[in-house]
């Protein structure tokens, strides 16, 4: 059994950083990704849950939602399932949460606090090839930065490869930790950290209380079946994919050319079938959590679809 949590599970992950005892923590990491140029001293955590201005308007959900000293808005999220837009969608929570601080009258004047998004990914996104990327307004001529009112960054864990030896600074002893948390038996870096000794304490699954280790344990649960079903559907995609590249390929290699068939027939059918295994995997991810009692919006916050698009795939079941 474990020592320590999951911090990519989301009761996990909220264990850490979302509760009142553990603000420092969440405090520190901040500190830590904005280094040289921005200084948190307190935090205060806000609704999570964003409705829509209408009925028909779509209703966000976040991780964690919080407001700093100077009133500068930070999402944090946590994503484990593959998704083709998660930068788009990145996007789309910070422009609500501009739009969310507008105020009636010809009084104001478009005074917005700026707005933080940070997004650590459990898988390559496919946009990027390294471990951080930070999105800023920046004049496309020179590359300055032009505006601090929104800033994304993505942290994609699998390419963050340092062996514990290589970390060096505060962010690398971050990474390091969450990456491998579940696998540890005690934290490293708590001579380099001292809060790492309350990050020990607080992750300890034999700490938890009988409800939040229910919960913990509900959620891991889950997160192990959407993974299992995941992975499944990535694998028979991708075989099938392959399979059938390969049958369209030398068909028509025979009437193209042979060699230049198959190779096509082979790259098409691998990127056809891996678009459909993540497809479906979603969709089957959907349907356990729907099967195993979990409301709209837990799924929501899990999956990182809207409504409409869960609702339509439970018409299935």
């Amino acid at each position: 059994m474990a020592t320590f949590i999951n911090p990519f599970v989301d009761r996990g992950f909220k264990i850490i950083f979302g509760r009142e005892d553990s603000k420092e923590l969440l405090i520190d990491l901040l500190n830590d990704l904005f280094e040289g140029e921005h200084i948190i001293t307190e935090l205060s955590y806000l609704n999570v849950e964003m409705p829509g201005e209408c009925p028909d308007s779509r209703m966000a959900v976040f991780d964690l939602r919080c407001k700093d000293q100077d009133g500068s808005y930070f999402i944090v999220e946590v994503q484990n399932a593959s998704q083709s837009h998660f930068y788009e969608r990145g996007l789309y929570y910070l422009c609500r949460m501009i739009c969310d601080q507008d105020k009636k009258g010809e009084e104001w004047k478009f005074r917005f606090c700026p707005v933080y998004g940070i997004f650590f990914l459990n898988f390559k996104s496919g946009k990027t090839d390294k471990v951080r990327t930070d999105i800023v307004f920046s004049d496309r001529e020179t590359g300055c930065q032009v505006s601090n009112l929104m800033r994304q960054i993505y942290i994609e864990m699998p390419y963050f490869e340092k062996e514990e030896s290589a970390c060096v600074n505060g962010l690398d002893y971050w990474l390091y930790t969450l990456k491998y948390m579940e696998n540890l038996e005690t934290l490293p870096f708590k001579g380099q950290k001292a809060l790492f000794e309350r990050l020990e304490k607080l992750a300890k699954i034999v700490n938890l209380n009988k409800k939040e280790r229910q919960e913990y344990e509900e959620c891991l649960k889950v997160y192990r079946d959407n993974k299992n079903t995941w992975d499944y559907a990535i694998e028979k995609g991708y075989k099938d994919g392959v399979a059938e590249g390969k049958a369209e390929g030398l068909a028509e290699g025979k009437a193209e050319g042979l060699a230049e068939g198959k190779a096509e027939g082979l790259a098409e059918g691998k990127a056809e079938g891996l678009a459909e295994g993540k497809t479906e995997a979603i969709r089957e991810i959907v349907r356990n959590m729907t099967k195993n009692g979990l409301d709209i919006a837990t799924i929501m916050n899990c999956t990182k679809l809207d409504a409409d698009t869960i609702a339509a795939i439970q018409k299935d079941l």
